[in-house]
């Protein structure tokens, strides 16, 4: 039987033979991609950086429905639901990520959302609804994004109110009786004042069945709305706000996989024991307001803009554990409140005759965040009970000059001064007076830490031809130390320090075959520094420790090709190869603390970074002759051997993961009918190991109708 990754490669090189001999006088040929990945709009054939884009069309076509779906298509990207939470989405880019959803710990993936930095991974799994596109930040992005992006950034642009009245409606039906439903309208009250309003609602009935309350689980039981207000004024002054409001019910809460089945046995859906303060009920609810304020005007010869944002979430969750015996080994309940407003004042403009791209900003960020959650083993032993305030304010400076030298090359210098107070307070609900602000101070436990860091970036770009330009750069990140706050004990709060990374890169942006053919690759080295790394040990702790180095070799490779007007190829490769170095002293056999060890004292696997990822899709419009296309689309996403667990746990075999569907398209765009499945043939792998596996959710399908309106 031919190997998975063989048939892909076999594919894809059948596919570019045919790209090859189409003739010439083709019609079709590819979109200008406009990214912001440097802070202002550029193509992205021209930006010295490792950008992975996708429009509005292309995430419909790559089924990208919610921001979790990237880890389908993006070179070196891994990821899944933080355990047991369904809201929650842990990134590993190029072997750097964070699995940790508690407030002390910072993800090394940055989210934003138009400019904004989403704070907290408690609630980064986006369901994308009027998206204008998603831009993907491969490698550490301290520069112009700041602090928490050594793995890259993720940056989700919502299309903007348009001039002329038009929308959308759409509803959908599919497996464990999901029903969705989603609309939009445009409305421009006048010439100069612009609207936009949309609204989704996506309700299932799950599919973990627990046959001791003889109920299902793992439902998702969602909704929000977006508004969004437009107001241009003279001068080019144009000013853009907008509100979003989610309230999302969503758990993944483990089950044994008895034959196509998910099984629950935990007890924890009847409530903790009447002894116990509960403080939520069983499964996840997030709730999330975000306002954004973005003020663009002409000043000093440039594009000046000041954006603000502010995101309040409050979350409750009551989750079980299991262990290889006891699906209630271990209980978590939790209440969270997590507030975050930021200010950047950033400056765009063309200098000395255009030789000179530069931009500069300041950045403020001010987040609170009050964590009540106790935890519980066997159900009955309250190991602890405790409310954790924690609080960063956090200031940025930083300038990136992109200068002409000679006529095709460019030289880019920048940097970013951060400044960041980090400060935590403990109180202690069981009346014990264990965990306490009191006690960590007397265990030498600091409870103010204060960070600084510079992160420069340069980087040489040279013009070969017209469609060939070739780059070479160095860039430095860091991401915030913080504390281990699901300790139990004022000892097991000991604080972790902050990861740095340099990363260092060779890439080529072309076009080719009068641009009907996009090849863009990327050879890059990371040296990370004071890996932040997470491990459970045996006795219910869970910690972080800065465990060494880490270094990943890696290439990246993203094709795009349309052979003629009705079709169209994507694929992408991401190879890499990590290893820990500079290793902590001290381990023994069994090792059952240090993450970066396994359990023999040997180097460990790095966690959740397979040597190979793959993506191959394709798309065709095939036109009827009664006003109408058919175009089918499907995708294969192969994800190398891979282990997700610290201390070489949770191994994973290579999988192949197939995604398909068709639309029924009206000519004049009026309407839309699809059929499609995700992950079609219920795959299963692992994405998270905490005790026991933690399998991917199961596959879906889904038929929908959409209805297009106005302009």
């Amino acid at each position: 039987m031919t190997h998975p990754i063989r048939k892909i490669q076999w594919i894809s090189a059948t596919l570019l033979v045919a790209i090859l001999i189409q003739p010439l006088t083709a019609l079709a040929q590819l979109e200008e991609v406009i990214v912001t990945a440097e802070r202002r709009e550029a193509s992205v054939q021209d930006v010295p950086l490792s950008v992975s884009a996708y429009g509005a069309e292309a995430l419909e076509k790559l089924q990208i429905e919610d921001t979790l779906d990237l880890i389908n298509v993006v070179p070196n990207l891994f990821g899944g639901n933080n355990t047991g939470l369904g809201t929650a989405n842990m990134y590993y880019l190029r072997g750097q990520g964070n699995d940790e959803s508690i407030a002390t710990f910072d993800p090394a993936v940055g989210t934003y959302v138009d400019d904004v930095y989403v704070t907290r991974q408690n609630a980064n799994n986006f369901t994308l609804f009027d998206v204008e596109r998603i831009e993907v930040l491969r490698g550490p992005q301290g520069t112009l994004f700041g602090r928490n992006t050594t793995g890259g950034a993720i940056n989700v642009i919502l299309k903007r109110p348009g001039e002329e009245f038009g929308g959308y409606a759409a509803a959908g039906y599919g497996r464990y009786n999901e029903w969705m439903g989603r609309a939009s309208v445009d409305i421009p009250f006048s010439e100069n004042v612009l609207s936009k309003f949309s609204a989704f609602v996506i309700h299932d009935d799950g599919w973990l069945d627990n046959i001791v309350v003889n109920d299902t689980f793992n439902d998702n039981d969602t909704f929000g709305f977006h508004g969004a207000l437009r107001f241009l004024g003279a001068d080019d002054l144009i000013w853009d706000v907008s509100v979003d409001y989610i309230d999302s019910k969503v758990a993944n809460i483990w089950g044994a996989i008895v034959g196509d089945d998910r099984i629950s046995t935990s007890v924890l859906p009847l409530g903790l024991p009447p002894q116990f303060n509960q403080k939520a009920a069983y499964g996840n609810d997030t709730k999330t307001l975000s306002l954004i304020s973005n003020l663009s005007w002409e000043a000093f010869g440039g594009q000046t803009n000041f954006i603000v944002g502010y995101r309040d979430l409050d979350q409750e969750f009551l989750l079980n554990f299991p262990n290889a015996t006891d699906e209630d080994f271990f209980w978590i309940d939790n209440d969270g409140e997590h507030s975050m407003l930021t200010g950047e004042l950033k400056w765009n403009a063309e200098l000395w005759d255009g030789k000179v791209n530069f931009v500069t900003g300041l950045y403020y960020l001010d987040e609170d965040n009050t964590t009540d959650f106790a935890d519980y083993l066997f159900g009955f032993l309250q190991l602890a009970d405790r409310t954790l305030a924690n609080t960063t304010k956090s200031w940025a400076y930083y300038a990136q000059a992109d200068i002409s030298v000679g006529e095709k090359g460019t030289f880019t210098i920048g940097a970013r001064y951060t400044d960041e107070t980090k400060k935590i307070g403990l109180a202690d609900n069981t009346g014990r007076g264990i965990l306490t602000t009191a006690n960590l101070i007397a265990a030498g436990i600091p409870t103010k830490i204060t960070e600084s860091n510079v992160t420069p970036r340069f980087a040489y770009a040279y013009q070969f031809q017209e469609d060939l330009m070739g780059y070479i750069s160095a860039t430095k990140g860091f991401k915030s130390g913080g504390w281990n706050a699901r300790g139990t004990s004022a000892a097991a709060f000991a604080p972790f320090g902050p990861e740095t990374i340099w990363s260092y890169e060779l890439g080529m942006r072309a076009e080719w075959l009068d641009n009907r053919l996009r090849t863009n690759a990327t050879v890059f080295f990371s040296d990370l520094k004071d890996l932040q790394t997470t491990s459970a040990t045996p006795d219910g702790q869970f910690l972080t420790t800065n465990a060494g180095g880490l270094e990943v070799p890696g290439f990246e490779l993203e094709l795009t090709a349309v052979p003629n007007d009705n079709w169209e190829i994507f694929l992408s490769i991401g190879l890499q190869d990590p290893k820990y170095v500079d290793l902590p002293p001290g381990c023994t056999v069994p090792n059952t603390t240090y993450a970066s060890y396994d359990v023999n004292c040997n180097p460990a696997t790095p966690k959740r970074a397979p040597k190979q990822t793959y993506t191959l899709g394709t798309s065709f419009t095939i036109p009827m002759s009664w006003g109408s296309s058919l175009q089918p689309f499907a995708s294969a996403r192969y994800i190398g051997k891979n282990v997700v667990g610290t201390r070489s746990t949770g191994v994973n075999d290579a999988v192949t993961l197939f995604n398909a569907g068709i639309s029924l398209v009206a000519d004049n765009q009026d309407w839309m009918a699809t059929l499609e499945c995700n992950n079609c043939f219920n795959e299963e792998y692992t994405t998270s190991y905490l005790f026991v596996d933690y399998p991917t959710p199961p596959g879906t399908w889904q038929i929908r109708f959409q209805y297009n309106f106005g302009n």
